[in-house]
């Protein structure tokens, strides 16, 4: 099973979110009193390492051996792991948003993206029940519904760091990185995924659009390990410096 792992190339997105988790844990391990928002996306990075493992883990397996000692789940809808990363689009859309709400100190615009989460859950939800891309493929309308959300959570974030004194050590904060990768991510891999529904099926552009996506993970993750590992450093010396 793992031989179609590795002959698919499958892994490096693999590599880069264990490294990430690693990265978070690292971060968290050197200051024990974190804020909830950053405790809350170092838990995500680790969950979100184990459960996509999981996911290709249960594609994997069913197309490797064809379910052995799971039949039940031949036949059903459930024979697909694409469920499963719908699920995920849910998961990772509402973690990342309510990051990104915690650096905020506007009330207002907290309330404003708290119900906009609510809204995106809520409807997600009824879309897959009504629709027909739960079980055959990726969500539209989670996905560019997602997107738009974290990418209008960040420019949330990004208004309030330039009104406020934050800005004077923007280079400190550790979710000017994560925005950063993320942000760049969303950007590059949405108008993919669109143009991708309009033509349908072509090998040529899938070839391509998974290509892309791996180095769209890449590149997120190694900006995250690089916020993770320059914030540690940087309170470490700190600490040298005051103590």
């Amino acid at each position: 099973m793992w031989e179609v792992f590795i002959d698919n190339k499958l892994y490096p997105t693999y590599i880069c979110e264990l490294f990430a988790a690693i990265a978070g844990v690292y971060y968290l391990k050197k200051n024990p009193k974190r804020g909830k928002d950053d405790r809350l996306l170092v838990y995500y990075l680790v969950f979100i390492f184990i459960f996509d493992l999981l996911a290709i883990t249960y594609g994997l397996y069913g197309f490797v051996y064809d379910f052995k000692y799971l039949e039940f789940i031949k036949g059903t809808p459930f024979e697909s792991h694409i469920w499963i990363y719908n699920v995920l689009a849910l998961i990772t859309t509402t973690a990342y948003t309510v990051y990104f709400l915690m650096q905020l100190e506007s009330t207002r615009m907290k309330k404003v993206l708290l119900i906009l989460v609510w809204v995106f859950i809520i409807t997600s939800i009824f879309s897959y029940l009504y629709g027909d891309a739960f079980f055959i493929g990726t969500s539209p309308y989670a996905y560019i519904f997602g997107a738009f959300l974290i990418s209008f959570s960040i420019g949330v974030y990004y208004l309030e760091l330039i009104r406020s004194e934050r800005i004077l050590k923007f280079y400190d904060e550790l979710a000017l990185y994560i925005s950063i990768g993320l942000l760049l991510y969303k950007l590059s891999m949405t108008p993919l995924f669109i143009f991708q529904r309009y033509i349908g099926t072509n090998s040529d552009f899938d070839e391509i659009f998974n290509w892309i996506l791996k180095a769209a993970n890449i590149f997120m993750y190694s900006v995250f390990v690089f916020g993770f590992l320059r914030n540690a450093y940087r309170e470490k010396r700190e600490y040298k410096l005051t103590g």
